[in-house]
């Protein structure tokens, strides 16, 4: 899928093509990731060499995955469940690190929840409907032609880095039956199990 605004830069369009569709909160992580990529002078991560630290699993943490190659699969995306629209990048080559947090509010999204919260009941006309994309497409365009510190602040060597991801051993759960990492296992009446058959 490809966004239905014309001519935004052509790495957004993967971002939405990853993402599934186009929204401001995509916009809102591409941003973000423009200010990691043009700190650091570089393109996405083949391996571990950039690392993110996500405050937060919105639509936003699809466009860093896409723009800085930081996944979870290669153990260079790090979620902290904090509900902040902040993200550090760091750089393992030069030692650096960079935190950009979202400044205030997004534009008009004051506006955007009222006229969704009419559709997602079923009470907007076709003119809010019209309304909600116009705004949404307008908020989209404004933030991926932004310079990031437009809308963030931005901190240089605001973390340490974290260490290399480590393969660990396997081994099964005495429970479920199920191979388990064993630094994730939890001692539960001297037995060690996998944390889905705590208590069970």
């Amino acid at each position: 899928m490809t966004s239905h605004i014309s001519d935004l830069p052509q790495d957004f369009e993967e971002c939405v093509r990853f993402h599934g569709h186009s929204c401001p909160g995509l916009a809102l992580g591409y941003l973000a990731a423009k200010a990691g990529l043009d700190e650091f002078k570089t393109g996405p991560a083949e391996d571990e060499e950039l690392v993110c630290i996500v405050e937060n699993d919105s639509c936003a943490v699809d466009a860093i995955q896409v723009m800085l190659g930081c996944t979870f699969g290669k153990g260079n995306l790090i979620f902290r469940d904090w509900g902040k629209q902040v993200y550090t990048f760091m750089d393992r080559r030069s030692g650096r690190s960079l935190r950009v947090a979202l400044r205030g509010e997004l534009p008009g999204r004051k506006e955007r929840q009222a006229l969704r919260e009419k559709i997602e009941a079923g009470l907007a006309t076709d003119e809010e409907r019209a309304q909600w994309e116009a705004h949404k497409e307008r908020v989209i365009r404004e933030l991926v032609t932004a310079n990031p510190a437009d809308f963030f602040s931005i901190q240089r060597g605001a973390d340490a880095l974290p260490p290399m991801a480590q393969i660990v051993e396997t081994r099964t759960c005495p429970v479920c039956g199920e191979e388990v990492m064993e630094s994730r296992m939890v001692e539960q009446d001297g037995v060690m199990v996998c944390q889905g058959c705590v208590k069970r």
